[in-house]
């Protein structure tokens, strides 16, 4: 090859190739970090197809249980971590005050640069993309089968697309009222430690960069069909989800519709026998993305069922995630959800009550699998697009399917309180799965936290577009990287902590 090889760390694995290309039941040993005092050459890597799959492999490793944040800390690991992060920092999904998430519900400093979880969260999404970009970059050159070499060069650019999509969510304002501000730096070459840092640019080139990643990526992916034991890896119809959630943020409805109604005609909706059955089973009809757990490969206590308060755990729980009161009185008592929540009284012995939820439960063995995306969050989405565009009987039409599935009452309101109905459905349906926080900012919503929020010491109110559920840019990236100046803006880089954002006109 003519390419310019970096030296890079990798985290590889001994699955074969088969094993994950054309669905085998080849079966991969432990994931090890190779040469971990020192970094791998991509000339080491790249020789080969299946070299090309052992580091796509160490991406999905990174993504389902890895501590990406390089602090090897209980509340990051992989995506499940990210979610909770979300949910904890909306209204509906509490903290009794145990556990590791307690910080993230109180807004302690949260999302300042000079806190772990800045620099948590960018080194997650920014390791993935760098490792990203060495395979989209080498994999051409690899001896191989064309085929395969095209399906790994499809995950990769998805995997980037995704990572830079889910750090537009963290890191600023949403895409409509925010294109012209500055948005991610965007590396789409091999870095090491002697790369350059990028500007940060805009919003909006960012989402052309998301958009390229992802459309490049949904026809490379065509015909590939991934093993039932690797439900984390990327297929075409995760691409056309993301595609779905990228469209939704950027308000081109007409688009969020057409790639819902894609993975629609692919997926079931979830049936109410699976609803309460635990979600902790991948091989769950509705399921389009989610992370298996293994012996070997796992969150051990820091999963998510270790963290939902319920007492049907048989191994250690935080048991530190419930809900507020005011959520559950969104639901109709004939409601299969509301079914799930029991009021508990506090153990500790005070007067205090609260809500329990039975949705997430583990497995027996406490190696339950956990969602990242199923098909009645494509059929909210193609619903909130509808309504959206005018197009009222049809949302209605899918907002109903699902609302006479779970028992609930029909919402019959028209115009925008059918949108807000939707938002509302949306939280019920999709609570504990990650979409909390983003939902409120791209709504441009307050957060509005009531009832025994304050009993329980978490009644922090943010306005709509609050500079305080944006994440600030990590002081250790402004420091080290020279395209960017820790002024605040808009006189630097660095994101306001506090205030509103005022959209410019």
């Amino acid at each position: 090859t003519n390419k310019n090889m970096k030296s890079i760390k990798y985290i590889l694995t001994t699955c074969a190739i088969s094993g994950l290309l054309i669905g085998g039941t080849t079966s991969c040993s432990d994931f090890l970090e190779t040469n971990p005092s020192t970094d791998v050459a991509d000339s080491e890597v790249f020789t080969t197809v299946s070299g090309a799959q052992a580091a796509l492999n160490g991406c999905y490793y990174q993504m389902k249980c890895y501590g990406g944040g390089g602090a090897n800390r209980q509340d990051d690991w992989g995506i499940p971590s990210y979610q909770m992060i979300s949910d904890l920092s909306g209204e509906d999904v509490m903290s009794n005050g145990g556990g590791w998430y307690n910080w993230t519900y109180n807004y302690w400093g949260e999302t300042r640069g000079d806190i772990f979880r800045s620099s948590q969260i960018w080194t997650f999404y920014y390791r993935l993309i760098n490792n990203a970009n060495s395979i989209i970059a080498y994999v051409d050159d690899c001896e191989g089968d064309a085929t395969e070499k095209q399906y790994i060069k499809g995950q990769a650019l998805a995997m980037r697309g995704w990572a830079y999509f889910w750090l537009t969510r963290w890191f600023q304002q949403t895409y409509p009222i925010a294109k012209n501000m500055p948005g991610m730096p965007i590396y789409t070459e091999p870095s090491n430690v002697n790369t350059p840092g990028a500007p940060r640019g805009t919003l909006e080139e960012t989402y052309q960069q998301i958009l390229s990643d992802l459309t490049a990526a949904e026809p490379m992916l065509e015909g590939f069909v991934r093993s039932s034991s690797y439900p984390n890896v990327i297929d075409q119809s995760v691409v056309q989800g993301i595609l779905s959630e990228v469209y939704q943020v950027m308000r081109d409805w007409p688009k969020s519709e057409e790639y819902a109604r894609k993975v629609l005609a692919k997926y079931p909706l979830t049936t109410n026998d699976d609803y309460t059955a635990g979600f902790n089973d991948e091989s769950t009809p509705s399921w389009i993305w989610s992370i298996k757990q293994t012996e070997e490969q796992n969150m051990g206590d820091y999963s998510p069922f270790a963290m939902w308060y319920n007492g049907t755990r048989s191994c250690w729980t935080f048991a530190c995630f419930i809900l507020a009161d005011d959520f559950v009185k969104l639901f109709d008592e004939s409601d299969i959800r509301y079914q799930q929540m029991q009021n508990w009284d506090d153990p500790a012995g005070t007067s205090r009550k609260f809500w329990i939820s039975m949705k997430f439960r583990d497995t027996e063995d406490c190696r339950g699998s956990m969602v990242v995306m199923r098909s009645d969050e494509m059929l909210l989405n193609a619903a909130e697009a509808c309504a959206r565009q005018g197009k009222e009987s049809e949302a209605k039409d899918l907002l109903w399917q699902l609302q006479d599935m779970r028992g609930a009452v029909r919402s019959e309101v028209s115009g925008e309180e059918l949108v807000k109905a939707i938002w509302i459905e949306r939280r019920k349906e999709l609570y504990g799965e990650g979409f909390a926080l983003f939902d409120i900012i791209r709504n441009e919503l307050p957060l509005e936290r009531t009832g025994n929020h304050v009993e329980w010491g978490g009644a922090t109110p943010f306005p709509a577009r609050s500079w305080r559920l944006i994440y600030q840019i990590p002081n250790t990236e402004l420091l080290n990287n020279e395209s960017m100046t820790d002024a605040v803006w808009p006189n630097g880089d660095q994101n306001p902590y506090d205030g509103v954002y005022v959209p410019q006109q």
